[in-house]
């Protein structure tokens, strides 16, 4: 039997060293108070095989549990996704927006542009009504399209225009061979070429359509196999024939290397230049084909080549008036297409 000194509680267990209640050691109970045999004597500690009692302290609550060791790692947390900016997506619908606005005010200006211009062209009333048919229609490639607007400012000055075209879809010129050359229809053009040495003029038919007092006279023409007559070909005005002799002015080109131009006149049989071989690069070269232009005012004549104005001769022979006609040297196969006359 064991007893607490302290609390005097009695213990049947003599495995107990401490008290239950207060943790004081146990003594005897057997023996008096104030002897302890075992003050002297050396007990090897008893191995504790209970756990640990539960000691209560008077007027206070059982302290609380431990806290549960920290873990020496823990993993980290789970990123938080980030938020996507919407700048981008402001920027890119800003730059679509100010493309947009860029292309509709390109739209509105163009539109503009052509509604002005197509008024501007409905109130010119010297506008020629006839439509010029300047595309050669034979099949050779290397032809290239003859424009009929003039960019030097080629519309005739008169208000009241009358206009006639052969297209020479209709064989009305002379269609032969003679000592001075051939002519024939290949087509819907006019065909010529001189003998060796020589040239040819003829004239149109002698019909009031072809007759070119103060008319503006156009034709356009080719070299067929790229080598032109070297002493030109073109198109006559005032032409008249008296007896054998030919009378008329002659614009002449040459489209070779070196393009030139010349007007010469025919009287009496003979040919006179009024203005000599002067170069001009409006010339096209080759096989290409050319616009030529006289326009008579009284005894003046202007002459234009490709829509351009080259030089301007006074009729000293007051010829005044005639028939057109084309004109051709050497052997060099040549085409005319689409002769126009306004008067």
């Amino acid at each position: 039997m064991k007893r607490c000194p302290q609390c005097n509680r009695n213990y049947t267990d003599d495995a107990l060293s401490f008290c239950l209640d207060d943790g004081a050691p146990l003594v005897s109970a057997t023996a008096p108070s104030s002897f302890d045999p075992s003050a002297t004597v050396q007990y090897p500690q008893g191995r504790d095989t209970t756990p640990p009692p539960t000691i209560a302290y008077p007027g206070q609550s059982a302290p609380p549990p431990p806290p549960p060791p920290q873990q020496a790692w823990s993993p980290m947390p789970p990123a938080a996704p980030k938020k996507r900016s919407v700048w981008p997506w402001l920027l890119g619908i800003g730059a679509v927006l100010v493309f947009l606005g860029i292309g509709l005010a390109i739209l509105i200006f163009a539109v503009a542009k052509i509604t002005n211009t197509n008024s501007n062209r409905m109130a010119n009333t010297n506008t020629n009504t006839n439509t010029n048919r300047n595309s050669n229609r034979n099949s050779n490639t290397n032809r290239n399209e003859i424009t009929a607007a003039n960019d030097n400012g080629n519309s005739n000055s008169r208000s009241s225009l009358t206009s006639f075209t052969d297209d020479f879809s209709t064989q009305k010129w002379w269609n032969s061979s003679s000592a001075y050359g051939r002519a024939w229809y290949d087509n819907e053009e006019y065909h010529m070429h001189a003998t060796a040495g020589r040239y040819i003029v003829l004239y149109a038919p002698d019909e009031p359509s072809y007759h070119d007092e103060n008319a503006t006279v156009r034709v356009g023409l080719r070299s067929i196999d790229g080598d032109p007559p070297d002493t030109g070909y073109g198109l006559v005005v005032h032409g008249e024939k008296k007896g054998d002799n030919l009378e008329d002015y002659s614009f002449l080109l040459y489209n070779g290397p070196n393009p030139k131009y010349k007007v010469v006149l025919h009287k009496a049989g003979a040919e006179t230049k009024m203005v000599d071989w002067t170069s001009n690069t409006s010339i096209r070269t080759g096989t290409a084909p050319n616009q030529i232009e006289v326009r008579i005012r009284d005894k003046k004549m202007d002459f234009y080549i490709n829509g351009q104005y080259v030089t301007s001769i006074v009729d000293e022979a007051s010829y005044k008036r005639g028939r057109v006609g084309f004109y051709t040297s050497d052997t060099g196969e040549v085409a005319f297409d689409d002769l126009e006359i306004s008067k």
